[in-house]
């Protein structure tokens, strides 16, 4: 399993286009709850709220990126937050957990995981020009020293060590009957999507649609396409007036399931033969050039070739469960936790979010009364 620590994630999150990034003004109905000391104490180690908006700002970033034009909203926040704070909970008492056991790291494991780490994050960044970053670059843009990244990290893998070693001991397993169970329930969700490889050039259209800008736009778009009909490359005109975020790729979104487009993307693309490019197409965006790359069908997945994926996932899923049960003695304990992050507040506020955290909020959403 590979660790990803918050030093990386906040990097990842620094490359996100401006356009993607929610929200995160002092009206968030979590920031605002956040007390000026410890969000918990647990076994009298306090957990910072510096460390906590880390967490939760990224969780939030990224949910906003995994479902593009949806508002982040208040109950999303909530859940978010919820589960960050619960996470940062479980982190500690795992870590405290393992230095009871005297597990250790070795310096060579430490050094190999913290360059397997940094290249991870060059694959998952390279379409917003990180894969050529150093090290130092990578730290400066994260505010950390390499010690404060290896401290980090150390402190992952120990936490990750701990949990195997828990998970071990409560013998989590998962059969091979269970996993054809799972697999027979739920064929439909194995099932390999319908994948489009398409490359695109955009010519933002104006939010207030007057005339004249419009038709400016439509003029760009037209030369854009009588540029690629003269002969001129389609990579080389979107990187001269595309206004994409992939316009440094020549326009490539690459290859992505089908669900993903819109649905206007998907009935233009469906109209063309791999390699043809359609005229420009106008949304409430804007204009849009397309070249399709590649089709693939989606076809349904072998039980044989889906085994092992949902194998891992069984195992993680009973893997949290004992974790949670290992966890409780001290969460449960109102003298090893005092939680401080007020949401309970925020919660009670509203009867739509008191509706949906009635029954599935932890004890966490309540400030302590200590």
């Amino acid at each position: 399993m590979r660790v990803v620590t918050a030093l990386l994630v906040a990097v990842c999150c620094a490359f996100a286009a401006p356009a993607q990034a929610p929200n995160l003004d002092l009206m968030d109905i979590v920031l605002k709850s956040v007390p000026d000391g410890p969000v918990a104490i647990v076994n009298d180690v306090p957990l910072s709220a510096q460390e906590f908006k880390d967490l939760y700002m990224g969780e939030v970033l990224r949910w906003a990126q995994l479902n593009p034009g949806q508002e982040v909203t208040d109950e999303v926040r909530l859940g978010i937050a919820l589960n960050g704070l619960r996470m940062l909970i479980e982190r500690e008492i795992l870590y405290q957990e393992a230095q009871k056991r005297n597990l250790s790291i070795a310096q060579s494991e430490l050094e190999a995981k913290w360059q397997e780490e940094l290249e991870a994050l060059r694959k998952v960044s390279a379409e917003d020009s990180a894969a050529d970053l150093t090290e130092s670059e990578i730290l400066k843009r994260a505010g950390a020293t390499r010690e404060e990244a290896l401290a980090e990290l150390r402190k992952a893998l120990l936490i990750e060590k701990v949990r195997e070693s828990i998970m071990k001991e409560k013998g989590v397993s998962v059969s091979d009957a269970e996993v054809k169970a799972w697999y027979d329930e739920n064929r439909e969700m194995t099932r390999r999507p319908d994948m489009m490889h398409l490359k695109q050039i955009f010519i933002q259209g104006d939010k207030n649609r007057k005339d004249v800008k419009i038709e400016a736009s439509r003029g760009r778009a037209d030369d854009a396409y009588k540029r690629i009909q003269s002969g001129q490359s389609f990579e080389g005109v979107a990187k001269s007036v595309s206004d994409g975020r992939y316009k440094d790729n020549g326009g490539d979104w690459g290859m992505r399931p089908v669900s993903e487009f819109p649905p206007f993307i998907v009935e233009a693309a469906n109209q063309l033969q791999p390699g043809e490019v359609s005229k420009p197409i106008e949304s409430e965006y804007g204009f849009h050039i397309l070249q399709l790359v590649e089709v693939i069908a989606g076809e349904e997945v072998t039980l044989d070739k889906a085994q092992e994926d949902i194998r891992a996932m069984l195992v993680a899923r009973k893997g949290s469960e004992a974790i949670r049960e290992f966890t409780s003695t001290v969460t449960g304990d109102p003298d090893a936790l005092q939680v401080f992050l007020d949401l309970d507040r925020q919660i009670q506020a509203s009867p739509e979010l008191r509706r949906r955290f009635s029954e599935n909020a932890p004890n966490e959403a309540s400030s302590s009364t200590n």
